[in-house]
């Protein structure tokens, strides 16, 4: 997995991103009670609520206790679009969605306007430091396979998505988890203490640097929230902001040991960590934040040059409170917050970096979208002039087209609504082709799965998990082009990707019959082709066939084409010579739309030709019609399709 961050990289760091092997940690117990997160997660809700709320949001106050994700979960059924949210208290929604009812236990919570707090008036947030460590060598393959065996699929995640699958696109819920280390001076000389103000104002950045996200999120129709969640008092070893990035995973694996109670690499313990997260807040997706302690700094970065960072892709970035030397202030660390949060979506930097990576030339993200935005190599050397963007300088209200592309929001086809909430589920009945004894019910079975778009993220080797954001949400049948009727989920709901059905078709008389299947997804998006099920019914005294006397007799023969057909049908009969009957076409409603005098010459060789038009040449709408070959009272049935 690449990393990324905003000082001097190194190639050393690499190995130990993506390490393996276990390194030795305390023995004793480092994690703060269970209870103590949600207290400070209560208190940092308590003081983000007393300040202003950010722009375009209002806040909203719940006393109650209990499951986070429910109170969450309660509030946007109510039809609030919640931007960002410390539950089971606190949740700031959008303005549009004010004007509904608040469930019971909830209230507004009024406070001043937000000041305007970021601004463009730096032009480089990183301060000329590199923000970005180049991708991983290919090696990287062999330790994804190895995190494969683990990666068994987790409940209530998306479609497809798996234990490493932690932020491959930014739709829908975020769980972010902030945690806060603290050196206990064992092996490092502690020099920094964390004080509940000090923390609290790491959390009113990181809720207003996300809200902007949220915000922009909502003028492009894309649902995205972020649920976040407060862990203090994680004690390790070193003091972080005196250790260098390559150095970093050792105070990151004692600060997880501990949080999590059991011991492995800091990689494994951060998706482990980032897990448990998405699960307790019901996200799709899910990012820690390591906030690291500076504030009398003189310099406001690691050891190395580091300041902020992240690991591209996630699931983890790690900030301190003061970067780059400055005095620490909130709204300087609101957009390092955004901007981090960027490349753990797999954005890439495009500013000019004294290391010069990330160059317009490359490609990221689940749609592998281009970097066109990048001054590397320079300024639109890809033919694009530079626009104002988080990812290029410090534009906090400014997300370029391909930084949201990069983070999943592109919209290629141009028709208002982003690629990844347009996918579509399938059908798949389990027979195209039911044969039985009409007079009783008729049961069709079949499975019903959500298609995402195909994951071609570089950095996956272009073969990442596929998937959808979407679930299957019903299946229906259409009998003969009837009205829709709906088909059971066999488990009882439909709420997954993948769904049996079952459908039982009421009694019907002897004929042949077409079953239409149609599947919608929780997008609100209709499967693109229908496929079909012909059912074919016989009479209990008729001869075993594809319907009531619809075997061919013997020595008859019909050969028909194209089907579908833009234009011309040929049938070829061949037959006993002097047979003599009809041949007829039916809509699906049973009405005749053409019909042929059928009597074969001495050769019993009859060849004609059909258009798909009514005998006063009237164009028949393109569909599904049924041919009828009733010849020497004998009866043939056969389908076909015309498409104009």
């Amino acid at each position: 997995m690449p990393s990324v961050s905003c000082a001097f990289a190194r190639f050393a760091r690499f190995a130990l991103v993506i390490a393996v092997a276990a390194v030795a940690v305390s023995a004793r117990p480092l994690a703060a009670p269970a209870d103590a997160g949600e207290a400070a997660t209560w208190e940092a809700a308590s003081s983000v609520a007393s300040a202003a709320p950010p722009p375009g949001l209002r806040a909203v106050w719940s006393d109650g206790a209990g499951d986070p994700a429910e109170a969450l979960d309660r509030l946007e059924r109510a039809g609030f679009r919640v931007a960002v949210s410390l539950p089971p208290h606190l949740f700031y929604v959008q303005e549009g969605t004010v004007a509904r009812a608040l469930p019971a236990g909830y209230a507004f919570r009024e406070a001043a306007p937000a000041p305007v707090r970021l601004g463009a008036s730096d032009p480089d947030l990183f301060q000329g430091r590199a923000d970005a460590l180049p991708p991983l060598e290919p090696r990287a393959a062999q330790v994804r396979s190895s995190l494969l065996e683990r990666a068994g699929a987790i409940q209530g995640l998306p479609f497809g998505t798996r234990w490493f699958d932690t932020s491959e696109f930014m739709i829908g819920r975020v769980a972010v988890s902030i945690l806060f280390p603290e050196s206990d001076g064992s092996t490092d000389p502690n020099r920094y203490d964390w004080t509940p103000a000090l923390r609290d104002s790491v959390v009113r950045s990181a809720v207003r640097g996300l809200a902007h996200w949220s915000v922009f999120a909502a003028r492009r129709g894309v649902p995205v929230t972020f649920a976040l969640e407060v862990h203090p008092g994680l004690a390790t070893r070193y003091e972080p902001i005196d250790r260098t990035t390559g150095e970093e995973d050792s105070w990151i694996q004692d600060a997880l040991t501990g949080f999590l109670g059991y011991r492995s690499d800091a990689l494994t313990l951060a998706y482990d960590a980032a897990n448990g997260a998405r699960s307790r807040l019901g996200a799709q997706w899910a990012a820690l934040i390591f906030a690291v302690q500076d504030d009398s700094s003189s310099t406001g970065q690691f050891p190395d040059g580091f300041i902020s960072h992240a690991r591209l892709g996630g699931p983890f970035f790690v900030t301190p409170v003061k970067n780059g030397g400055s005095a620490f202030q909130g709204a300087s660390l609101d957009a390092y917050m955004e901007h981090e949060m960027a490349h753990i979506f797999w954005a890439l930097d495009e500013h000019f970096p004294s290391t010069g990576w990330w160059a317009c030339s490359l490609t990221t993200g689940y749609l592998n979208y281009p970097n066109y935005n990048s001054v590397v190599p320079a300024a639109g050397y890809c033919g694009t002039p530079p626009a104002q963007c988080l990812m290029k300088g410090n534009y906090p209200d400014s997300a370029c087209v391909y930084t949201e592309g990069q983070i999943g929001w592109a919209d290629r086809d141009l028709n208002g609504v982003p690629d990844l909430l347009e996918t579509r589920a399938a059908a798949f009945p389990d027979s195209d082709q039911y044969r039985a004894v009409a007079g009783s019910p008729i049961t069709l079975r079949g499975r019903a799965v959500e298609i995402p778009l195909e994951n071609r993220n570089p950095y996956h080797f272009f073969a990442g998990d596929s998937i959808s954001i979407a679930t299957v949400d019903s299946v229906s049948y259409r009998l003969d082009g009837g009205p829709p009727v709906p088909a059971a989920p066999l488990d009882g709901a439909y709420n997954s990707g993948s769904e049996f059905f079952v459908a039982t078709i009421p009694p019907l008389p002897p004929g042949d019959y077409v079953i239409d299947w149609e599947v919608w997804n929780s997008n609100g998006v209709l499967n693109a082709s229908n496929p079909t099920t012909t059912l074919s019914l016989r009479a209990p005294s008729s001869p075993a066939g594809i319907g009531a006397g619809s075997v061919a007799p013997a020595g008859v023969s019909l050969r028909f084409g194209p089907t579908p057909s833009s234009g011309l049908v040929r049938f070829s009969l061949r037959a006993r010579p002097g047979s003599q009957g009809w041949g007829l076409i039916h809509d699906v409603h049973g009405r005749e739309v053409a019909r042929w005098r059928i009597v074969t010459p001495s050769s019993g060789a009859l060849d004609w030709g059909w258009g798909g038009r009514l005998a006063g040449g009237a164009t028949l709408p393109s569909g599904l019609y049924f041919f009828s070959l009733n010849l020497d009272g004998a009866t043939l049935k056969r389908r076909l399709v015309i498409s104009h």
